[in-house]
């Protein structure tokens, strides 16, 4: 069920192919689809729509009571050992649940939108786009099981080929009412069941000949009363341990909402994906390392988890530094490029907190290891103080800095998350920073940065959007052969050890 390799290197190799290939075709596509329905509709009108995906999301985080991660964990062991029935039946256990909590919450979002749209977004127009993502709420919960599943048996094709089906179908109909003249908040709405929907009926055939008729549909499903609590007390433990970057954005957005409007709302999601850019290349190898941690730690592989940390930790910072300092410099700008000029504020927002952004790098290392190797109790504990921690900040700074303030909030959560999670782990699974690296990459590329704002900036005045694009895109391929340049060794070392990572 999950394809053996004869290294570990193959396996990032091979699996990190697919990963990488299928996020740079998805990525663009959600952009595309904001940048057309940005130009289309008023701020505020974005606002309303994020604003309510953006619920989705949070909610969806809590709603399968830690099933995703219950999924992660013991299916990897369970392949091992061979126990088929179990994988069955733990799959039929989150379904089970997530469908119960899922048409529950699903009912409140379609027969509560007039008391939500008026009390919480403040805005009648949410109303019948809450009744729409009620549907998408319901059947977010079919495709996101299976997509864990994928992700657990580490076929990361199968889990990008489905996500990129769903995609797909969005953009064409984001695209159709574009092109039809009769794009609006409401009709733009239902792209996303329409690709929600076609994306579940491609996953679920995926799903069944794939492993379904192969390995499950002679399996018993167990109704055993040890296995049910060993699965659901690991779901329950993490039931508030979500994924730390998740959950405080959509906080944050919430907030916004709830604080200053939709609006600023509208200007805080289009920050947001300004500020995923970099996770185009970042977060496929996230989405890879728990498995993987996972699959080590069931064998005793320790040292095996704590070489992989380390020299992941010496690229991101490096990459990381790349990102940020160049992000800062152009931030307006991209943000002129992707949006339009009425969007310029999101790129304020940008400088706030992209400077930090490394540190949500390294908490997802470290998070995906503490997931990996079972230390639930110490996540949810983080999480829980960092939740508290970004909420009071919120408060505090949308009244000095306004929408920016929560942008500067979630920044210094990534640096609690880190440093906590760092003690959390302890001296087993501590490595050392290459500070040698981490110095001539700030020097360098801080060096790089002050010239291009000095003496780049300046190249935009009076340019179009496409204009702006080319320039920038022609400085940002200046600015990687420079930062290749100055790490060739370091990417050199890094292939080699990853190489070096025999089973």
């Amino acid at each position: 069920m999950i394809d053996q390799y004869k290294s570990l290197s193959e396996k990032f190799l091979k699996k990190g192919f697919w990963l990488y290939l299928f996020s740079f075709i998805i990525a663009p596509i959600g952009y595309i689809v904001k940048i057309i329905i940005s130009g289309d509709i008023s701020v505020s009108e974005l606002g309303i729509l994020y604003g309510i995906i953006s619920l989705i999301t949070l909610v969806s985080a809590y709603n399968d009571l830690g099933m995703s991660e219950s999924i992660n964990y013991f299916i990897p062991k369970f392949v091992t050992e061979k126990r088929y029935d179990k994988v069955k039946t733990i799959l039929v256990f989150a379904f089970i649940a997530q469908m119960i909590t899922g048409i529950s919450i699903a009912l409140f979002f379609f027969f509560g939108a007039d008391f939500i749209a008026t009390n919480y977004f403040k805005s009648l127009e949410a109303i019948e786009i809450l009744k729409v993502f009620a549907f998408y709420f319901l059947g977010i919960n079919i495709f996101q099981i299976l997509s864990i599943f994928f992700m657990a048996t580490q076929n990361t094709f199968a889990n990008k080929i489905s996500e990129f089906i769903r995609m797909l179908f969005i953009l064409i109909s984001v695209f159709s009412l574009y092109f039809l003249n009769i794009g609006s908040l409401e009709n733009y709405s239902y792209a996303w069941i329409v690709g929600l929907y076609i994306g579940i009926i491609f996953i679920v055939n995926l799903f069944y000949f794939r492993y379904y008729k192969k390995y499950l549909i002679d399996k018993k499903i167990l109704w055993d009363k040890y296995l049910f609590y060993k699965i659901f007390r690991y779901a329950i433990i993490v039931f508030i341990g979500a994924q730390a970057s998740t959950i405080l954005g959509q906080i944050d957005m919430q907030m916004i909402i709830y604080l200053l409007g939709t609006t600023d709302a509208g200007y805080y999601t289009n920050y947001l994906s300004i500020v995923s850019i970099p996770f185009m290349i970042i977060i496929p190898i996230f989405a890879l390392l728990f498995p993987v941690f996972s699959e080590l730690h069931s064998k005793g592989e320790i040292e095996k988890i704590k070489t992989t940390k380390e020299i992941f930790i010496k690229v991101f910072l490096a990459v990381g530094l790349m990102f940020n300092i160049f992000f800062f410099v152009f931030a307006e700008k991209i943000a002129f490029i992707l949006f339009g000029e009425k969007y310029l504020t999101s790129g304020i927002i940008l400088k706030y907190s992209v400077l930090f952004l490394i540190f949500n790098f390294l908490l997802q290392i470290n998070f995906n290891i503490m997931a990996g190797i079972g230390k639930l109790k110490e996540r949810v504990k983080i999480l829980g103080l960092a939740i508290i921690f970004n909420t009071i900040l919120n408060m505090a700074f949308i009244k000095l800095f306004g929408v920016a303030g929560a942008a500067l909030a979630t920044a210094f959560g990534w640096i609690l998350i880190f440093v906590l999670s760092e003690i959390s782990l302890g001296k087993k699974y501590r490595v050392n920073f290459d500070f040698k690296i981490i110095f001539k990459n700030i020097i360098f590329l801080g060096v790089g940065g002050i010239l291009f704002y000095y003496f780049g900036i300046g190249f935009f005045e009076n340019l179009s959007r496409f204009q702006s694009f080319g320039l920038l895109f022609l400085f940002s391929i200046i600015w990687f052969l420079f930062f290749v340049g100055i790490n060739y060794n370091m990417f050199k070392n890094f292939i080699l050890e990853v190489k070096r990572l025999r089973k």
